[in-house]
Parts: structure tokens; C-alpha cells; sequence
């Protein structure tokens, strides 16, 4: 229970139970399911949602980081900035699930191409037959360079995005905000470049997802 508050319990750690008891569940799915992408992607999401909210808990109960007064506009970019990352990191684990992330061996074109033949249709075709065993992927070339391309072009926006937030928050007198985010951004490029140019190694795959 909150501090001063004695009637309000913590909705928070509900919130925790319930997706760790659901990511419980996915994991099973992850496994009776033979690596159906939809049920991966959704199991990857729900481990960062619940490091966020362990994060988020541990922040609150420690009562040493008070919010920060943002301007409502600057507040509102945020939350949109948060989003936009948020869809990125699907995109990323549409990406791992369809063993797209080889779809491209070549940057900034792809196969020699800046808008290589792709198939979105199949590529994002969200309805997938539940049975196959889905380990090393079942769609074929084109479909998987549509997943990856669309997660270059997410890293764009996305980084377009967090460029304008830092600056705004720069803006706002919080420099060393701005320096943290603009470092996180430039390390997350750097490894998702590298999984291209030395085709995916384990170390810096994982140091991306991180």
C-alpha cells in the first residue's frame, strides 16, 4: 500500500501478477505451438512489459524519483516517442520469430537494392495456420525481406522521433536526460547494424534486444 494512503492498494503489483502468470501461459504456447510467430512475438513483448513494470514498481517504492514536470506538449511527444518504440520492438520480434533478421546481409540497400522485391501480404499475414512447426521459419524470401525492411524503416522513424524528443528535452533544461537518450539511441543503431553486417552473431543479437 501506498504511503498515506491506507485504503488504495497498489494496482501495480496486480498488474505484474496477472502478466507474469500470463507469460506463464505464453511460454507453454511458445512450446505446443511449435514456435508460432504470433504467440513468440507476443511472449517477447510480454517480457518487456513486465521489466517495465518491475522497473516502474521498484521506482514508485523507493520514493526517491519524483515525476517530472513536463510541459503537457512535451509530455504528449513522449508518450508518442514511447509508442512509436514500443511498435519498433513488435517489428523486432516479427522480425526473430519469422528468422527475418538475415533477410538483408547488405547495408543501407538490401540485396543490392534500395526497394528490394518484397511481400508484405505474406509477410504480415497475422492469421498463420496453427500446426506446422514454425522452427527456422515458413515464408519464403520475399515475404522475410518485407519483415526486415520494415523494421529498418521503423528504426528510421523511430529515430527521427527520439532525435526531436531529445532536443526538446534539451530545450527544457534537462540536458543529461537528453544525453542518456540520445547515448541508449546511438548504441541500439550501432547493434542493430552490426547484426547485419556480421550476420546476427548470438552476443550482439542479444545485447540488441537488451
Amino acid at each position: 500500500r501506498r504511503r498515506g494512503e491506507p485504503g488504495q492498494p497498489l494496482k501495480l503489483p496486480l498488474a505484474l501478477l496477472a502478466l507474469v502468470i500470463l507469460q506463464g501461459a505464453f511460454g507453454m504456447w511458445t512450446v505446443t505451438l511449435k514456435l508460432w510467430p504470433q504467440v513468440v512475438t507476443a511472449h517477447l513483448l510480454g517480457g518487456f512489459a513486465t521489466l517495465s513494470l518491475l522497473a516502474l514498481l521498484c521506482l514508485r517504492l523507493s520514493g526517491r524519483f519524483a515525476p517530472l514536470q513536463l510541459p503537457a506538449r512535451l509530455r504528449a511527444l513522449a508518450a508518442a516517442c514511447l509508442l512509436l518504440v514500443i511498435g519498433q520492438i513488435a517489428l523486432g520480434g516479427w522480425v526473430s520469430s519469422n528468422y527475418a533478421a538475415v533477410a538483408c546481409v547488405d547495408l543501407p540497400t538490401c540485396h543490392g537494392e534500395w526497394w528490394p522485391a518484397m511481400d508484405f501480404a505474406n509477410g504480415f499475414h497475422l492469421t498463420q495456420h496453427i500446426g506446422p512447426n514454425y522452427l527456422g521459419g515458413q515464408l519464403d524470401s520475399d515475404a522475410r525481406t518485407a519483415i526486415h525492411m520494415s523494421h529498418r524503416i521503423g528504426a528510421l522513424i523511430v529515430s527521427l522521433a527520439l532525435l526531436l524528443l531529445a532536443w526538446r528535452l534539451k530545450a527544457a533544461g534537462l540536458p543529461r536526460l537528453a544525453g542518456l537518450l540520445l547515448l541508449a539511441l546511438a548504441l541500439q543503431v550501432g547493434l542493430g547494424i552490426s547484426n547485419v553486417i556480421f550476420h546476427l552473431p548470438l552476443l550482439v543479437a542479444v545485447a540488441h534486444n537488451a
